[in-house]
């Protein structure tokens, strides 16, 4: 059983960078459903959106039951001032960083500022409290890869029940 599972975490992993690294390309395409989703409104895939979030993809993982891929762009305004963001995400999240130098962290975790061609990877229910873009002058961009379960929220506000 241990064997199975590592090797369905191994599969998932890969899938997920592959994706990851393919989602500068796709972030550029004008693709139907990449509008923000309204707060509230289901997507395709059932999975619940509690924030508007420009989704650019989304799935059910037919290899993982219960689970949906989704790709999201994200846009971080230039800011000279942190604004904290805390709120959790039910699965697993990867961010490639397409655009710019983003400041990105977990509790527990120093921030990191992670530039255009690198990535940060979030484990699930982990209190994301930094997301930013590192200059006060330049926005910056990324795509987050998202393993959501069956009707979860994309992302719950810390303070919120799950």
């Amino acid at each position: 059983m241990n064997s199975q599972m590592t090797s369905r975490g191994t599969r998932l992993r890969s899938v997920l960078i592959a994706i990851a690294m393919s989602g500068v390309a796709v972030a550029s395409l004008s693709v139907r459903g990449s509008e923000p989703q309204s707060a509230g409104s289901p997507t395709s895939t059932g999975v619940i959106l509690s924030t508007p979030v420009p989704v650019i993809f989304s799935t059910p993982l037919q290899d993982v039951p219960g689970k949906n891929l989704v790709v999201s762009r994200l846009v971080f305004p230039a800011t000279s001032k942190h604004v904290p963001v805390n709120h959790r995400h039910p699965g697993s999240v990867y961010v490639y960083v397409t655009r710019g130098t983003v400041r990105l962290g977990i509790e527990g975790q120093l921030v990191r500022e992670v530039r255009a061609g690198e990535s940060f990877f979030e484990p699930p229910g982990a209190l994301h409290t930094v997301a930013e873009s590192a200059s006060a002058t330049d926005p910056a961009e990324a795509i987050a890869v998202l393993i959501v379960p069956d009707g979860a929220p994309l992302l719950t506000p810390e303070g919120q029940k799950k």
